[in-house]
């Protein structure tokens, strides 16, 4: 039996790309567990007063209506969960971790919430963006060099490009730690400043920093007034206990058994919305604690495929030790990352 850890992933995940993944007929469903899906998303949008998943993922093009905070949670949660449902039964899930939104989804893939919990979950948050409109912004920067090394010389740059944001008196703030990148948040004048002042570096077609349209400032103080609004409006939601180890953005390990419910709600609800998000040092713990034969990406997409490899180069997991390493190690006949979102992968974990 082979021994998986389950990476989910958060916005900016489904994209053009993936326009019809949950909806397509052509698209494999022999059991029907993705339809199913799909409509009791349908029914609760429905109830909530929100557009479809049906009708988004159905739609004839990608626009802006599909990244929207209280769309883009709602897509990104139902692909990851029918995604969870169609796993072989010959892996051994060992732990789950995710990024930023990707919480949610590894919080139902836990087994700490069933389907329709995690996505009430996941659909109140990202509605409280539309509710209380963008709250600041967030930057991307890479800190790696072409064979996805950390540049040191980079990352103090930004560390240092961040301190002086602070000092000039604006507000600034580490947000996401993503292997070869660092996403960055702040106010208005905050996110100004750092795209002013971060080190330039051009990485194939893309030119960091740049900044996450949409995107509020998350996992940074400026998102209290959130935290408070999510105690409140999930105050009757039923926690429980893992059935499977999850990893959370501090490198914590939420285990079966010894978790206490109160402690996963605490820390979604508040810590999680409030303090920055290491998933490079949650994925280096579903490393180096539960040392997997493989990663499972769970959809939508792959764009978090490249932040994972920068972490097994960081680590030099498996003799992983630069980008040439990882990309000969995925064309080999025991890749170590598997994609859901791509179909030649997926195939080999459902």
């Amino acid at each position: 039996m082979r021994r998986v850890a389950l990476i989910c992933p958060g916005r900016g995940t489904y994209t053009r790309s993936e326009l019809g993944i949950l909806t397509r007929a052509d698209r494999p469903d022999p059991s029907g567990l993705r339809r199913d899906l799909v409509a009791r998303a349908d029914r609760w949008r429905d109830r909530i007063g929100r557009t479809s998943i049906s009708d988004l993922d159905g739609a004839d093009r990608f626009g802006s209506v599909h990244l929207k905070g209280e769309n883009a949670a709602a897509l990104i949660y139902t692909a990851g969960a029918v995604d969870v449902a169609s796993l072989a039964k010959d892996l051994e899930v060992v732990c789950v971790c995710g990024n930023s939104m990707g919480w949610y989804t590894a919080l139902h893939a836990g087994g700490v919430f069933g389907f329709d919990d995690g996505l009430r979950l996941a659909d109140t948050m990202g509605g409280f963006q539309v509710e209380d409109g963008v709250v600041g912004g967030q930057v991307i920067v890479s800190i790696v060099d072409d064979e996805w090394r950390k540049d040191p010389v980079l990352a103090n740059a930004v560390d240092g490009a961040v301190q002086q944001v602070s000092r000039d008196g604006h507000r600034a703030f580490p947000s996401i730690e993503l292997g070869g990148y660092r996403v960055l948040a702040g106010d208005p004048d905050g996110v100004r400043l750092l795209l002013q002042s971060l080190p330039k570096r051009q990485v194939g077609e893309r030119e960091y920093p740049f900044q996450l349209l949409g995107h509020s400032a998350f996992h940074t103080p400026l998102m209290e007034p959130t935290s408070r609004r999510a105690y409140e409006a999930l105050a009757d939601l039923e926690w429980r206990s893992p059935s499977v180890s999850v990893i959370d953005g501090r490198g914590h390990v939420f285990r079966p058994l010894t978790t206490a419910p109160d402690q996963l709600r605490d820390y979604t609800l508040g810590h999680q919305v409030t303090q920055a998000y290491d998933f490079t040092t949650s994925l280096r713990v579903a490393l180096r604690e539960f040392a997997p034969d493989a990663l499972v990406l769970l959809g939508p997409g792959d764009t978090l495929g490249g932040a994972i490899g920068m972490t097994l180069v960081e680590e030099g997991w498996a003799g992983i030790r630069s980008k040439a390493d990882f990309v000969a190690r995925q064309k080999s006949q025991d890749p170590i990352v598997f994609a859901m979102g791509r179909p030649e992968q997926r195939a080999a974990v459902v």
